[in-house]
C-alpha cells in the first residue's frame, strides 16, 4: 500500500494549522521533511504524526526546549513503528542521525562562528599592521630623499652665493686699482 503524500497546504489544513507553522517548526525542531522531484515538501503519515504531536505538546504548554528533548529522544512513536524487523529501520536510523547531527551543528555554530571571526579579525589586524609599517617605511625613505635633496639644494645655493661673493670681491679690488 502506497503512503499518501501531501503538499504543505494540504498537510496544514489537515492539522488545522497555517503553512508557516509547519515551516517554522521544521526549522525550529530540525525536522527533515522529504521533498519531491521539484523540491516541494511532501508530508507523509509519519511527518503528520510528528506535527500533530508537536501541536498537541504546544497546546499543553510545553516550551520549545522540552519539545526538542522529546523529539531528539524519539519519544513520539509512530503507530505500528515498534514492530521488529521493519524494513524502514535504516531510514529511521538515518533520520535520527540527521536530527542528532543537525542539533550538534546548531549548538556548535555560534562557537565556531566566534572562533572563525576571531581568527579572521586577528589576521586582518596583523595584515593591516604590516601594511601600515610598509607604508611608514616608504614614507620615511621618501622624506629622507627629500631631506637630502633640500640639503643638496641649500649647499648648492651656498656655493653659488659664495662664488657670487668672490666675484664681487674680485671686481671691487679691480675697480679700486
Amino acid at each position: 500500500m502506497k503512503e499518501k503524500k501531501r503538499m504543505i497546504s494540504e498537510a496544514a489544513r489537515e492539522l488545522g494549522l497555517e503553512t508557516y507553522n509547519l515551516r517554522t517548526w521544521e526549522d525550529e525542531f530540525g525536522l527533515v521533511i522529504p521533498r519531491n522531484e521539484k523540491g516541494y515538501r511532501c508530508y507523509g503519515d509519519k511527518e503528520l504524526h510528528t506535527f500533530k504531536a508537536i501541536r498537541d505538546m504546544k497546546n499543553e504548554g510545553l516550551d520549545t526546549e522540552q519539545i526538542k528533548k522529546k523529539l531528539s529522544g524519539n519519544i513520539i512513536p509512530f503507530p505500528g513503528e515498534n514492530q521488529v524487523g521493519t524494513p524502514d529501520k535504516m531510514a529511521q536510523f538515518q533520520n535520527v542521525m540527521v536530527k542528532i547531527m543537525g542539533q550538534a551543528i546548531r549548538e556548535q555554530k555560534e562557537i565556531l562562528g566566534k572562533e572563525i571571526g576571531d581568527q579572521v579579525s586577528e589576521k586582518v589586524s596583523k595584515e593591516m599592521d604590516y601594511q601600515f609599517r610598509v607604508r611608514e617605511d616608504a614614507q620615511e625613505q621618501r622624506f629622507k630623499k627629500l631631506d637630502e635633496m633640500i640639503r643638496i639644494q641649500q649647499k648648492t645655493r651656498e656655493e653659488i652665493a659664495a662664488a657670487h661673493e668672490k666675484k664681487r670681491f674680485f671686481r671691487r679690488k679691480r675697480k679700486e686699482r
